[in-house]
């Protein structure tokens, strides 16, 4: 048995529906597609029902602009390309389907794409850095990836090198040349002159790269 209500929830008018099952427990849900269900056991009375939806509005209104923003968004970037957001019920977290990055309608999404990132760029990063550490045979006595404000990556004296979580968003072509730009740093700690000749045995050109990222980065982060 299913009743359909209307409510003002966050100034907007909202339908709400009511359903009686055969069911001990009383269940609230607030889907992806904005849908608002209650589900009661059979000797609950509706009205009940809409008494407990009224006191769950500040709940149900978080999760609705959580799901209007994710609704809204413009994109998310990966390798360069800009995906569009979709949110679908899938065994899989995230996947990529044509020019769709699609999430099941888990709560978890900033969780679950964070991960995702992490575990994209860690395996690419492996990649160049195994082609590059050998090439130029330079060896960096730690690799960290992070989050970073300002800076695409950065070698520190002690060897380490930090990448930027947002790597995983530029082309790969960009991402093997900051590979090879923060190797080049365990040799020379500058951008001297000779830096640059040297990473340029390399890559090809690599102050265009730079430049690339000047004119471009601030849409990736």
């Amino acid at each position: 048995m299913i009743k359909k209500y209307k409510m003002i929830i966050g100034n907007i008018e909202r339908e709400i529906s009511i359903i009686k099952k055969k069911k001990k427990n009383i269940s609230l849900q607030v889907k992806p597609s904005m849908e608002i269900i209650l589900s009661v056991p059979m000797r609950v009375s509706y009205s009940y029902g809409l008494k407990l939806i009224e006191e769950k509005f500040t709940w149900i209104e978080e999760k609705l602009q959580k799901y209007s923003s994710l609704t809204n968004n413009p994109g998310i970037y990966y390798l360069g390309e800009l995906y569009s957001l979709k949110i679908e019920k899938s065994k899989i977290p995230i996947k990529i389907v044509g020019q769709n990055i699609i999430f099941n309608d888990s709560e978890e999404f900033d969780l679950l794409l964070n991960e995702w990132y992490q575990q994209k760029i860690k395996r690419i990063l492996e990649i160049f850095l195994e082609k590059y550490t050998k090439l130029m045979k330079l060896y960096p006595k730690k690799i960290k990836i992070k989050p970073l404000k300002s800076a695409w990556g950065i070698c520190y004296s002690s060897g380490t090198i930090t990448f930027n979580l947002n790597l995983v968003k530029v082309p790969l072509n960009i991402i093997e040349y900051l590979v090879i730009h923060e190797l080049g740093h365990l040799k020379y700690p500058n951008h001297s002159k000779e830096y640059w000749v040297y990473i340029g045995i390399y890559i090809e050109n690599p102050k265009s790269y730079r430049i690339w990222l000047r004119k471009n980065g601030y849409k990736f982060i």
